[in-house]
């Protein structure tokens, strides 16, 4: 198995994986994670991140619209809003499913440009 079928295999492997860890951390938690990643793979590594903070919860009006001039600020209830989200397997399943596509459609694009060489 040459490196590039093991790195797909790889990405294939870790789907189940990152669907049962959870998500949401606080931010000195998410830069713990993200320099022990830069340990593992170094500073250049490619990644793809979603970043969601306080400043992106909004609570609705009176008339049903969204009210992006105020947050909510009550960090238990910030924390129960995201730990919710981060039990949502779907958002994973999604976003993992788009990644297995992706790296299967440039996988193969990536073969045939090295047969064409």
């Amino acid at each position: 198995m040459d490196s590039d079928t093991k790195v797909y295999t790889l990405f294939s492997e870790l789907h189940s994986l990152t669907i049962s860890k959870p998500m949401n951390y606080t931010l000195k938690q998410l830069q713990e994670r993200v320099n022990k990643l830069i340990e593992q793979q170094g500073e250049n590594a490619e990644c793809a991140a979603w970043i969601y903070t306080k400043e992106d919860i909004h609570v609705k009006d009176e008339n049903g619209e969204v009210d992006y001039d105020h947050q909510v600020e009550n960090p238990a209830l910030i924390a129960r809003i995201f730990d919710d989200v981060g039990q949502i397997d779907y958002i994973y399943t999604v976003i993992q499913d788009c990644v297995d596509e992706v790296t299967e459609e440039q996988f193969m694009s990536y073969q045939q440009e090295l047969t064409e060489v």
